[in-house]
C-alpha cells in the first residue's frame, strides 16, 4: 500500500514538472515587451522565398542563446569534431516542396532557423534544455500562389501549431475550429490570420513571428510595416540559404553534415541531446530520442518526424508526408 502511494506521488510530480516546463512563466502582450528585442529580416536573395519569409522578433536578444545563428563545425584540441550554432552568423535555411491532395495542388515554403541552445536555468526548469535547437515555419500556398496555412514546429517535432489564413476554404478547417483564438501548450495564438485586412505577401507589410526568450516558443503572430520594425527594434539582416547547405558545413579543407549520417542517430542533429525529455518522457513515449532535433528530409535519411507523442500515431503524424500529416490533425486541404 505504501509503495502504491509513493508511486502515485512520483507520477504526479512528473506530470507537474512536464506541465510546468511546457507552460510559459509569464504571458505578456507583445506591446508590453522590453525593447531588448532583435528582428531578423530576410535579405532578398531568393525572391520566391523572401516573398513569404516572416520577420522573427525575439525576446531578450542580448542573450546569445536567443540569437538565430548558423550551424558550424570545428575540430577541438582533442581532435574531435564539434558541431555548434554560431550566433554571430545568422541564417535562415529554405526549401520548397510541392504536394497534391484531392482538393488541389499546393507548395510549402519552408524556413528553418537554429539557436545555440535552450539553456539550463538555475531559476527555471526547461524540459527542452539542450544544444543546437531549431524551428521550422512552413507557409503553404495554393495553386494561385496565395498563402492558406502557416505551420510552426520545433525541429524535434514538438510545439506544433497551425495558423490558417482567411484564404483557406471553409471545408478545409477541422471540425469546431475556433477562428478567434487557440492555446498551444500555454501560448495564446490567433485562430485565424486575417488576410482581408492584411495584404500578404506584400513588399511593405510583413508577417511578424514573436518568439519567447530561452525556449524560443512562438508567442504571437501579427503584421507590421518593415519600416516600423526597423525604427523600434534592433534589425538583423539575415541571408536565406538553401537547406542543402546544412549537409555541407565547412570543416578545415573539407565539409561535414549538421546531421548524423550513420548509425541509430542517422538524421538527427549532431550534439542535440535532451536529457530531461529522455528522463521524463522516453519511457511512456517509447522513444529514447524523444525531443532530439532532426532533419526534415526523406525517410531514408532520418527517423520519423512525428508530431504526436502517441507512439501508434508516428506514421500518420509524420510531417514529411504533408497530406497525411494534415489529415491526421483534422485539416482537409
Amino acid at each position: 500500500m505504501i509503495l502504491l502511494h509513493r508511486t502515485r506521488n512520483i507520477a504526479c510530480i512528473l506530470i507537474l514538472l512536464i506541465l510546468t516546463a511546457c507552460t510559459p512563466f509569464r504571458q505578456q502582450s507583445p506591446s508590453l515587451l522590453k525593447p531588448d528585442m532583435g528582428a531578423y529580416v530576410a535579405i532578398d536573395t531568393f525572391s520566391d522565398f523572401s516573398k513569404f519569409a516572416p520577420i522573427f522578433l525575439i525576446e531578450e536578444y542580448s542573450a546569445v542563446h536567443n540569437r538565430i545563428g548558423s550551424p558550424a563545425a570545428e575540430i577541438t584540441q582533442s581532435d574531435d569534431e564539434h558541431i555548434y550554432v554560431d550566433h554571430e552568423t545568422p541564417a535562415i535555411f529554405v526549401q520548397k516542396k510541392s504536394f497534391t491532395t484531392e482538393t488541389g495542388s499546393y507548395a510549402n515554403f519552408i524556413y528553418r532557423i537554429h539557436f545555440k541552445e535552450v539553456p539550463l536555468s538555475p531559476t527555471r526548469f526547461y524540459l527542452t534544455s539542450g544544444a543546437n535547437v531549431g524551428m521550422l515555419i512552413v507557409v503553404t500556398v495554393n495553386d494561385s500562389g496565395k498563402p492558406v496555412l502557416v505551420t510552426s514546429v520545433h525541429t524535434c517535432g514538438c510545439y506544433l501549431s497551425f495558423l490558417p489564413t482567411s484564404l483557406l476554404q471553409e471545408t478545409a478547417f477541422p471540425e469546431n475550429w475556433d477562428r478567434n483564438a487557440q492555446k498551444v501548450y500555454g501560448e495564446n495564438l490567433p485562430g485565424l490570420i486575417d488576410l482581408q485586412k492584411n495584404s500578404f505577401p506584400d513588399p511593405i507589410l510583413k508577417m511578424i513571428l514573436t518568439l519567447r526568450s530561452d525556449t524560443h516558443r512562438l508567442m504571437d503572430i501579427h503584421f507590421a510595416e518593415k519600416q516600423a520594425i526597423e525604427e523600434q527594434y534592433t534589425l538583423i539582416e539575415t541571408p536565406l540559404r538553401p537547406m542543402a547547405h546544412l549537409k555541407s558545413l565547412p570543416l578545415n579543407n573539407s565539409t561535414t553534415s549538421f546531421f548524423e549520417e550513420n548509425g541509430p542517430r542517422k538524421g538527427y542533429v549532431k550534439g542535440s541531446y535532451k536529457p530531461f525529455e529522455r528522463l521524463l518522457m522516453s519511457w511512456w513515449s517509447f522513444d529514447l530520442r524523444v525531443g532530439e532535433d532532426k532533419a526534415y528530409c526523406p525517410k531514408e535519411e532520418t527517423g520519423a518526424f512525428y508530431t504526436s507523442l502517441k507512439y501508434w500515431a508516428r506514421k500518420d503524424s509524420d510531417m514529411r508526408n504533408f497530406p497525411q500529416f494534415l489529415k491526421y490533425w483534422g485539416w482537409n486541404l
